[in-house]
């Protein structure tokens, strides 16, 4: 079997599993990114591969919000809404995870989909999957529904119970955070959204809603170029 038919079928093959996890149901709450752009940084002597870093925080005083935390302090936040990367790349993501554990509304995302050998690191160590019961968020990248885009990349974020090693961000004491390493490709060009799949702020009630669906929290725009 040639690479093309390799790919192609291992990509059909997350989209019918991302298709099992109801992704046409997401919606977001605004209508577009308000950040500055992030862009993919690329890897010095390599044309196809370039290097991403995000994080996780358990309020809104980092990021774009402003150290007061912006209109909703308490909720969690990405550390960017809009994010660059090129076409027919392999992505080499980090994301540091600084907030606490609870459990998913739907527990296949404790699944890692979409990623190069379909793994990614925890702190340096190789995983396919974690515990339902111990994560902090999720990465999942997906098509704009009725787009006809072809990604689809969800990554479960472990919680950070790293208490007895923090850092300082404006002031502020975090833990440590938990550090998760992956790699996937992009396609064509296109205009995709990413949010976190777990109940994030008021959607630990049990419905979508606040931060998990806000662009400038735990929601954004991911632009293929």
């Amino acid at each position: 079997m040639d690479r093309s038919n390799s790919l192609g079928i291992a990509l059909a093959s997350v989209l019918v599993v991302a298709s099992a996890l109801g992704l046409a149901s997401f919606a977001l709450a605004s209508s577009g990114p308000h950040q500055a752009p992030l862009v993919c940084a690329p890897v010095t002597g390599q044309t196809d591969t370039c290097n991403l870093t995000l994080a996780t925080y358990p309020d809104s005083g980092e990021g774009a919000h402003g150290t007061d935390g912006g209109p909703h302090p308490s909720w969690v936040t990405y550390s960017n809404d809009n994010v660059i990367v090129p076409s027919n790349s392999t992505i080499d993501m980090t994301i540091d995870q600084y907030d606490a554990e609870g459990s998913l509304n739907d527990t296949s995302y404790d699944q890692i989909l979409g990623t190069i050998g379909g793994t990614a690191t925890i702190d340096g160590k190789t995983v396919s999957d974690l515990d339902d019961d111990y994560l902090g968020h999720t990465f999942t990248l997906r098509g704009i529904p009725g787009s006809g885009a072809k990604l689809f990349v969800s990554v479960p974020l472990p919680a950070d119970d790293n208490s007895d090693d923090s850092v300082v961000l404006n002031g502020v004491h975090y833990n440590k955070p938990v550090v998760v390493q992956f790699s996937f490709k992009t396609g064509s060009k296109g205009i995709y959204e990413f949010n976190c799949e777990f109940p994030c702020g008021g959607a630990r009630s049990g419905h979508f809603g606040e931060a998990m669906s806000t662009f400038g929290y735990m929601s954004g725009t991911f632009t293929v170029n």
